[in-house]
């Protein structure tokens, strides 16, 4: 009986922390599923908490060693600065080719306050199919409602959001 209870205990886990990948169709229109986004504390915030809370949200991926997002993530920040009480902003980093505590460096030796997660495992970067950094999206009420054309700036920023 005890070697049965651990089988399924071990089947039960497996299925839980194993379960199906996150896909995401990032087509306008599409319906964003929850998922765990994780601070660089490692505090995990659901997805549906900021995308579902009335305000559009600009979520941006990006990595630390990304020459476009260097460029871009001062205008991003400009762009959370000017307007964090009327847009989300979430920025992802990946895991690709860095470490949390080189990203966690790069934030905070650039003075930036916007919210941001990091992407321990990929999944999320994956289940967006990111193929490239940055990527930005513009979700609305839970749902994709454009992909950034890059490069983005504060000005295109404001004009994407002011529609």
């Amino acid at each position: 009986m005890r070697k049965l209870l651990i089988i399924v205990s071990m089947f039960m886990t497996f299925l839980i922390g194993y379960g199906k990948p996150l896909q995401i169709n990032v087509e306008k229109g599409a319906k964003i599923p929850n998922f765990e986004l994780k601070d660089f504390n490692r505090v995990s915030t659901k997805s549906r908490k900021i995308f579902n809370n009335g305000k559009p949200t600009l979520l941006v991926f990006a990595a630390e060693w990304c020459p476009h997002c260097r460029t871009e993530l001062p205008e991003v920040q400009k762009f959370y600065d000017a307007n964090k009480d009327k847009v989300n902003v979430v920025v992802v980093f990946t895991n690709s080719q860095t470490n949390l505590g080189k990203t966690q460096t790069y934030v905070k030796d650039n003075g930036y306050t916007f919210p941001a997660y990091f992407d321990e495992n990929g999944a999320i970067t994956r289940g967006f199919a990111v193929d490239g950094f940055p990527y930005n999206l513009k979700i609305n009420n839970g749902k994709v409602e454009e992909k950034l054309e890059l490069p983005v700036d504060f000005d295109s920023l404001t004009a994407s959001f002011a529609k």
